[in-house]
């Protein structure tokens, strides 16, 4: 195994064991702000502040991040703080409390966002195989936390204390193996480039140069434009789907429906990512805006086992198909020298749809009902399949340029 290779395998290491706290703690998290006596509105800002402050984090550090042109320091941050919060959460005495220490976590966290995914592009030859191998492994963790979740909350009933608590323990174990991570490209760290806070003029600049970008990567903002939409369809239906699957089949089935969902997905990651880079990741990003689809038609139908396994079989799916390859995307269509500000702006665009999804589907719950609001999702994913039709095949380019026929001159 090459260098890169085995640093590919450390950081998808570390990452299971992220997951795994997330996939203890995020999928109560509506559940835990009913108990302390949240409304359904408080549910839907859990989703909507962290997503607005993981907005804002996510471009910030994307450019610190290419500004000092180092990776590792900003995903050992964002871990770091991912599990401090959660570990915070599980001692809240108000909803008020839970919602703040939610609200921070999405700022302080989103630093490993682009952060990781340019590290996985910078370490690879084939990128969308090894954003395959990191998925894999990432979602075997988020598996596993869904399972000790579902196991607690089974044994333990509104335990959230003790709940919260387990979760942050795998992200301790997250820090140890990336301390051990030697990034590609190491260049002497000038912390003064992250805590440096720009006056108002250079804040016009950095604007400017943001609206260049786009400018630049037509094939990026157009795509940006689809995620967008695509994650407000996904706030509309998972800032709520936890309430559906307790309503309807129990508290423990709320970890247990989402470990069978990331299992499913680990079979298909790898497949579809080297798919993506036989035939191009816009067209698996494509089949999995399909799947978004299908699965908010399924969670609508499904009031019986069979039905809810379907589910999360065609979720797991679509999962496996979708953010595997809109990384690739993102990655293959853009600089170097820019990469994690261009994965920095598609994940602001993911942060931005969790804004908007969970405030529309409050207000459509208020008006219909929580089944009905989960089947009119699939309206902005439609809007987001019309945006990803027409952007140029990322198969055709490399490293943002376009790769030239032999033929031509």
């Amino acid at each position: 195994m090459s260098n890169n290779g085995r640093e590919l395998l450390l950081l998808s290491l570390a990452f299971l064991f992220v997951n795994m706290g997330w996939g203890i703690a995020w999928p109560q998290l509506p559940n835990y702000m009913k108990a302390l006596g949240g409304t359904m509105l408080m549910v839907a800002s859990l989703s909507i502040l962290f997503n607005v402050f993981s907005t804002a984090g996510q471009y910030f550090w994307g450019r610190k991040s290419d500004q000092v042109q180092r990776r590792k320091p900003f995903v050992i941050f964002g871990v770091a703080t991912g599990g401090f919060f959660f570990f915070i959460m599980a001692f809240a005495t108000s909803a008020t409390i839970l919602l703040s220490m939610r609200t921070l976590q999405g700022f302080f966290m989103s630093a490993q966002t682009p952060a990781v995914s340019a590290l996985i592009s910078e370490l690879s030859e084939n990128v969308g195989r090894s954003f395959g191998i990191f998925n894999s492994l990432s979602n075997a963790g988020f598996m596993l936390g869904n399972f000790i979740g579902g196991f607690i909350m089974d044994t333990y009933p509104k335990n959230y204390t003790l709940l919260y608590s387990i979760s942050s323990i795998p992200f301790l174990a997250a820090i140890i193996l990336l301390i051990f991570l030697h990034e590609p490209h190491r260049t002497p760290m000038d912390f003064r480039m992250i805590f440096r806070i720009d006056r108002p003029g250079r804040l016009v600049v950095r604007w400017q140069s943001a609206k260049e970008f786009v400018k630049r990567n037509r094939n990026i903002a157009i795509m940006t434009l689809s995620v967008l939409f695509i994650m407000i369809a996904s706030g509309m239906v998972y800032s709520f789907v936890s309430i559906l699957l307790k309503d309807r089949f129990g508290d423990a089935w709320v970890g247990w429906y989402f470990g069978i969902d990331s299992g499913v997905s680990i079979i298909f990651v790898y497949l579809l990512g080297y798919l993506a880079d036989r035939i191009g990741s816009k067209l698996v990003t494509i089949i999995g805006i399909i799947g978004y689809m299908a699965t908010f038609y399924l969670y609508y139908a499904a009031v019986s086992i069979p039905l809810i396994l379907l589910a999360a079989t065609v979720s797991g799916f679509k999962w496996a198909a979708y953010f595997n390859s809109i990384n690739t995307y993102i990655a293959k269509m853009s600089l170097r020298k820019e990469r994690a500000t261009a994965l920095g702006i598609m994940n602001s665009a993911m942060a931005l749809g969790w804004v908007f999804g969970p405030l529309i589907g409050a207000y459509l719950i208020s008006l219909l009902s929580l089944p009905l609001t989960i089947l009119l999702a699939i309206i902005p994913a439609g809007v987001s399949l019309i945006f990803a039709l027409p952007v140029e095949n990322d198969v055709n380019y490399r490293d943002g340029l376009p790769i030239k026929n032999k033929n031509m001159p």
